[in-house]
């Protein structure tokens, strides 16, 4: 799947470092006071082939590389947090659906975003399931002749109001376990029956239309069910979003280093004739915060290589390292800009206030970095270790 060519990786890593810097970073305030979705970063994104950055080569994709994508969610992240957050999710849906879909579904759903631009979502949670572990979806689907008649409610669904398909977990009527029942659908957004709430009102992320889905019996045909029940779980998927997560928040403590130098080098405050930048104490913090990003793309690199080239079960460590440290860092180095940067770092007319508030989702985001700090303990420990918020039923006999 990885492109071979680094001029193409090049030519793909400048369109989008320019659509961030010369469009989404223009319109993200809009978006933010607005709270809606980036529509028109999406028609950038269309337009210029980025949508199928993932899609394989061989279904008419960019065929991108884990690197590949890290970089260009933390290039958009740069511009907007609300685009790279949503576009790491449509990113990962297609790459589960890569790993689970058999050749018709990836032909026909591959297609839809190569040639018509299509978004994908991922609908998961649920007001009534936690996805810090042992996950069990109310969400059900009940197999009818030609497919699954399902109903439940989810929330926190980024791309909820854009997306064109819903790749929703559910669980198998009458199945007794998530091993054995848990089910991957790809439901498309206009099915009879579904119905988006729109409860999205934020402190941060204010553009990723995370609202509210309720499926009311709808029916979803056999040919939209991705694998087996429970291969999400056997395949080990759910670490696929916390890649994308740890890149959307190195972006973003990226986008406050940036303002942070230019503030830094052009505010000078009498009767001293230099900038700011000449004071040491400034330097100093600068210079923390460059440290810190210069870690988290380690990391982020390592993960990606280990998604690439390593077995489902020896990613996950990697990956949740990333996921941590690239979160904890966009809150931390945010927190700083906002030191050196003052009163106006508080003010919503510059960039600074929301890129502090966008970088508060990440800790949130599955799996939650407390989550995070388990898994790691558990490798350090010698202690069996599960992907993310995916993992193995607890229930007694299971």
């Amino acid at each position: 799947m990885q492109l071979t060519h680094e001029k193409e990786t090049k030519g793909i890593l400048s369109s989008v470092t320019r659509l961030a810097k010369e469009n989404f970073s223009k319109r993200a305030n809009m978006y933010d006071q607005e709270n809606r979705f980036p529509y028109e970063n999406y028609k950038d994104l269309h337009e210029h082939g980025i949508l199928a950055l993932v899609v394989p080569n061989q279904y008419g994709g960019l065929g991108g590389s884990s690197r590949l994508m890290g970089d260009v969610i933390r290039e958009i992240a740069k511009g907007d947090g609300s685009t790279a957050n949503t576009f790491n999710m449509h990113c990962t849906v297609i790459n589960i659906l890569n790993e689970m879909a058999n050749e018709e579904q990836k032909q026909r759903l591959f297609k839809e975003v190569v040639e018509h631009g299509k978004l994908f979502a991922s609908v998961t949670s649920e007001p009534t399931s936690s996805l810090r572990g042992n996950f069990k979806p109310s969400t059900i689907a009940r197999k009818v002749s030609g497919g699954y008649v399902v109903s439940g409610v989810k929330h926190f669904a980024s791309l909820s109001s854009a997306a064109d398909y819903f790749n929703t977990l559910c669980l198998l009527e009458g199945a007794e376990s998530t091993e054995q029942g848990l089910l991957l659908l790809t439901i498309p957004s206009n099915t009879p029956g579904v119905t988006i709430q729109e409860t999205w009102d934020a402190m941060g992320m204010r553009g990723t239309a995370s609202n509210t889905i309720h499926f009311n019996e709808c029916f979803v045909e056999e040919r939209n069910a991705i694998g087996k029940p429970g291969d999400a779980i056997r395949k080990n998927v759910s670490d696929y979003f916390a890649f994308g997560f740890a890149a959307v928040g190195i972006g973003l403590a990226e986008a406050a280093l940036d303002f942070t130098v230019k503030y830094a080098q052009n505010t000078t405050f009498k009767p001293d004739e230099h900038p700011i930048s000449h004071y040491s104490n400034i330097q100093n913090r600068i210079g923390e915060m460059a440290v810190e990003i210069e870690a988290a793309k380690y990391l982020l690199y390592k993960a990606a290589d280990a998604r690439d080239y390593d077995n489902p079960e020896d990613r996950v460590l990697p990956i949740t390292i990333a996921k941590y440290v690239g979160t904890e860092v966009a809150m931390k180095v945010t927190d700083i800009a906002m030191r050196v940067c003052g009163g106006r770092a508080y003010m919503k007319k510059f960039p600074l206030e929301r890129i502090h508030r966008d970088a508060r989702a990440g800790m949130l985001m599955p799996p939650n970095n407390d989550k995070c700090l388990e898994i790691i303990g558990k490798a350090s420990l010698g202690l069996e270790v599960n992907a993310g918020w995916l993992e193995k039923s607890k229930d007694k006999g299971h």
